[in-house]
């Protein structure tokens, strides 16, 4: 099975909870014998989008094409994030928007209006 970590802490530093959780999921899924990827969204730059005209026309940032790719890949995705203020944090939120806005921006055409 492909197994893609997603960990989703914002923040670099390696004392975070989080990823030694990612860390500890990906030596265990390998250990019985999965073929496992992991993304940490602390070492990506992740624009934020803005607009719905950002969300239906622009394209994936290059920086993140490899993660799009990459969760493609998975048959199993894992994502692994604190909560902050009760919700996933705005980071890791740009990111998911990111790299799933192509094939969402596809049905936002065919189903939303054209005066935004």
């Amino acid at each position: 099975m492909h197994i893609l970590i997603l960990d989703g802490h914002p923040d670099r530093s390696e004392e975070r909870f989080c990823h030694a959780l990612a860390a500890a999921y990906a030596e265990g899924a390998r250990q019985s014998g999965h073929d496992v990827r992991g993304i940490t969204i602390a070492k990506l730059d992740i624009p934020v989008l803005r607009s719905y005209d950002e969300w239906v026309h622009g394209t994936v940032p290059p920086q993140l094409r490899e993660a799009q790719d990459a969760v493609k890949w998975a048959d199993h995705l894992v994502i692994i994030y604190p909560l902050w203020l009760g919700d996933v944090p705005a980071y890791l939120k740009a990111f998911l928007e990111q790299i799933d806005r192509t094939s969402r921006s596809r049905r936002a055409r065919r189903t939303q209006p054209q005066d935004h």
